[in-house]
């Protein structure tokens, strides 16, 4: 997909990240970009420096806690209404709060299923629209285990698994809607403890910076070129690539569900 004139929402986009991604896209020529973050200072603040930056009206903000679903729900029929349809969208907000699982889950899990059904309705062929993709950010800790953090890394498995399911072909096949999965080795805005207490101040910035700048090209990379259902790593700075996960478990030769006579369908 060409990002020129595409019509995109982003969440969690009042800094960090979301905030560089909505630049990126604005670079490469997307038409407007709705940012949604529950930040709100903040946000307007990002708003009017990417207008002052690429033109008025290229970026407007919406104020929302997506993990409150009817908030979510009325915060992104306003977005459709004022962007006048939707081509791509990017699933980023993110937390990471061991001592709150409830949140977790909330904000990493439903709120990326919330977002995207509600993506898919506005975009999928067979109910009118004209397809689109979808980027849900997950992370490293999705295809990993991290014993510091079990709840987080719950939440980005569950991103992973969500995703590749909703990219199958039963479902693209009638939407024309493209979900694909990003997995930045730091999913949420960079700070000082997050890199090195013992770094320069200038040097966390720089690698602060260098950091979210990657993610930021290679999701544009994976907008343009990604297949349906991929997963992509980010890590080190370094170009994205994709990894190839296994699509089901090794069968056992002695699964009764494998035995089949004349009467019974054989399991392939």
């Amino acid at each position: 997909m060409q990002i020129k004139d595409k019509r995109a929402l982003v969440t969690g986009a009042a800094s960090g990240l979301g905030l560089t991604i909505c630049r990126e896209l604005l670079r490469n020529g997307a038409a407007i970009i709705a940012m949604i973050d529950i930040q709100e200072s903040s946000g307007k603040e990002a708003m009017e420096a990417l207008n002052a930056e690429f033109g008025k009206q290229r970026a407007v903000f919406f104020q929302c806690d997506v993990a409150n679903n009817s908030e979510f729900d009325d915060t992104f029929k306003k977005v459709i209404t004022m962007l006048g349809g939707l081509e791509i969208l990017v699933n980023n907000a993110s937390v990471i709060d061991e001592g709150n699982f409830a949140k977790v889950i909330d904000v990493n899990v439903t709120a990326v299923i919330r977002g995207t059904l509600l993506g898919i309705q506005q975009m999928q062929k067979d109910s009118g629209g004209k397809g689109g993709v979808i980027v849900n950010i997950s992370s490293v800790a999705g295809l990993h285990f991290l014993s510091q953090l079990p709840v987080y890394s719950a939440s980005k498995h569950a991103v992973v698994s969500f995703s590749r399911s909703f990219a199958q072909p039963y479902h693209y096949q009638r939407t024309g809607v493209r979900i694909i999965v990003m997995c930045p080795d730091l999913s949420q805005p960079l700070n000082a403890e997050n890199l090195s207490s013992t770094l320069p101040q200038d040097e966390i910035i720089q690698r602060y910076y260098r950091r979210v700048d990657s993610i930021a090209h290679g999701l544009i990379y994976v907008i343009r070129c990604a297949q349906n259902g991929s997963v992509w790593i980010s890590e080190d700075g370094k170009p994205v690539y994709e990894i190839q996960l296994p699509d089901s478990l090794p069968q056992k030769p002695d699964d009764p569900l494998l035995k089949t006579d004349e009467n019974e369908i054989k399991i392939k």
